[in-house]
Parts: C-alpha cells; structure tokens; sequence
C-alpha cells in the first residue's frame, strides 16, 4: 500500500515593519515579504449595466450601482490610505487591513461595516492548508475587498455578475457583501471533504501496516484541522454579530442569506469537532495496532520457544559429559532421540491448536 505523507510545512514567521510602540492606528503591514505589484480591478454593476477594468477607478463611483473594488496585496500602504481618505474609513480599519494576522471579526462604524475572514485552500500536491486574510468593507454603494495576494474563490461571483444570472444584479450591495463571505465559507465545505478523504486513507494504512510516520501524520492533520478551526470559529460570532445588530446599510432581507451562511459555519464546526475526534481515534488506533502487532510478534517466539525447550532439555541431558549414561550405548540411540523429539514437537503442537493458541 502506498504511504501517505501529509507534513505541514510551516510558513515564514509574519514579519512586522515595526507596529511595535506605535500609536493606535499607524497602517503598518504585518505579514509574509511581499514585493510584487498589487493587482487591483473595479467592477460596476446595476440591473442593465455592467462594467469591469483592471485597476482602481475612484473617480469612477456612482450611487446609482452596486461598485465593487477588489484589491489583491495590502502591502502597498499608500493605495490602503488613498481608499481610506475616498471612503473615509477609520484609521484603525486600516491598521488591521495591513495587519494579515487578524483574527476573524466584524466591526460597525458610522458609515460602514468591516468584515476580517480568512479564506483557506488545500494544497494537494504538498498536502497542506494555505491561509490567506481577506477584508471585507462594506459601505452604502460600495464593496471594497482586500486580499493578500492574487488569486481567490470569487470567480463563480464575477461570472454571475457579468452574466446576469441569479439575484445579484438586482439587489444592492449589502447582497455582494454576503456573496463574498458565503463563497469563502463555501469554499472550506471543499476543503475538509479532502480532508476527510486524506483521513480515510490514513485509517486504512493505520489498520492495515501502521508505520512510525502514520503517527507523525496524524499529528500533522491535528495541526491543520486546529488551523480549521481558528479561522471558522470565530467567522461565527461575527456572522451572529451581523444578524444581531442594526444597520442601515444591510437590508432586513439579506438577514435571511446571512443566516443561511450562519448555518454553514455551524455545519463546518461541527464537521471540524469530528475530524479531530476521528484523528485522535486514529492516534489510538495506531498504538493499539502497534500493540497488537506486537502481541503477536511475541506469541509466536513464545510458542516457537515452548516448542523447542523441551527437545533442548533431552538433548542437554545426553550432551553431558559424565562417563556412565546408559542409553549412550545403544545401538539405535541416536534414533531414538529424533523419534522422542517429533513426538514431543507434534503433541505440544496439537496441544496448542486444540487450545486455539495459533
């Protein structure tokens, strides 16, 4: 059977350019060394128009639309303060949107809402979870979203925007702001039905040849499914936090898709609390498996040695070296000695079958 090696491989320590003793609300950005160029694009939309340009177009924002302004990498402080000073966005906003180390969370302002998720994807060639914040703003016309680096789970989001299809160019964007978090919460039901695919195959390699590495294994997965777990969990108590308080900016309508959303987290949760049950039960099952292996490794040394200690006394009886022992001077003594020593093999054999010990 073929060996599964699951190994996290642990990223680079986030590096901070010096947050540390700053006043409140200095943008700084924590993080992984990015120093490539961020990737930005505006997406317009409205019943009968839409439009879409790679870059930032804030000049271009209209009351009459739904605009959607999507930000791939936060490294670049001085585009952060320019949308910042566009929407008015509070400084302490800002500093988390810079800082990739957020945990998950909603915050209420004046005029709009922020929302902090981390969007999570499996790597399956090197069998490990990548974890990327995203923010998420909402204000009256607008949705603003950050990201870390390029590449998301909003395609099937563009592809209904630009196509028409479904609700979304109906409604305002309170609507694109759910979108966005339920397409990322989507995306972890994808991730721990691999996950749960990876821990079948590990049980079967436990139960059928565990190895020294299927325990380290298990211990890798316990890592990833804490990984999990630190993202959904609190998405939780913010998604409640959306149901609970009062905005202008979501309508009463839209409540019902967030708890929808609300639900799945749920889900996952409770999908994420049985994983690592299941991997702690795979733990065991690999001592007891061990264990069992042994056991067996030793019943039959213990019966090879039961079956040979009897033809060892006969033959350390006749192999002394006194000068009178009778039945040295048989003829046919040698003979005998073999005949006695089957006999003994084959009825202690007989003994130990009838007893079901092998």
């Amino acid at each position: 059977m073929k060996k599964i090696n699951l190994r996290l491989r642990r990223k680079a320590t986030p590096k901070s350019t010096g947050t540390v003793f700053q006043p409140p609300g200095t943008i700084s950005y924590v993080g992984e060394e990015r120093t490539g160029e961020v990737t930005t694009e505006t997406i317009l939309y409205d019943v009968d128009h839409y439009s879409k340009q790679d870059g930032i177009f804030l000049d271009q924002l209209k009351e009459d639309r739904v605009n959607w302004f999507n930000i791939d990498g936060v490294h670049d402080i001085k585009l952060l303060e320019k949308i910042g000073a566009k929407f008015h966005l509070h400084h302490l906003l800002l500093e988390d949107i810079a800082n990739t180390t957020q945990r998950p969370k909603t915050e209420f302002y004046d005029n709009h809402i922020y929302q902090c998720i981390k969007m999570i994807s499996y790597d399956a060639e090197n069998n490990e979870l990548n974890e990327e914040q995203v923010s998420i703003i909402l204000t009256e016309d607008a949705v603003i979203s950050f990201q870390e680096k390029t590449g998301d789970v909003f395609e099937n989001i563009r592809d209904r925007i630009e196509n028409s299809r479904g609700r979304i160019r109906g409604v305002k964007s309170d609507y694109l702001f759910y979108a966005l978090i339920d397409s990322i919460i989507d995306h972890y039901f994808l991730v721990i039905e691999q996950i749960g695919e990876y821990l079948d195959r590990l049980e079967d390699e436990i139960f059928i040849e565990p190895t020294k590495d299927s325990l380290n294994q298990a211990q890798d997965n316990k890592r990833m499914l804490l990984k999990l777990r630190r993202a959904i969990f609190p998405l939780r108590e913010s998604i409640s936090r959306l149901l609970k308080e009062d905005s202008s900016i979501i309508e009463k309508r839209t409540h019902a898709y967030l708890q929808d959303a609300y639900d799945h987290c749920i889900q996952i949760i409770e999908t994420v609390e049985t994983y690592r049950e299941i991997n702690a039960g795979l733990r065991d099952m690999y001592l007891s498996s061990v264990s069992h292996k042994m056991n067996q490794i030793m019943q039959v040394l213990t019966i090879v040695s039961s079956l040979f200690i009897p033809m060892t006394f006969v033959a350390g009886i006749y192999g002394m070296n006194f000068e009178h022992i009778p039945e040295l001077t048989w003829e046919h003594g040698y003979q005998y000695f073999w005949i006695i020593n089957a006999v003994i093999f084959f009825t202690l054999l007989g003994f130990f079958k009838w007893k079901k010990w092998i």
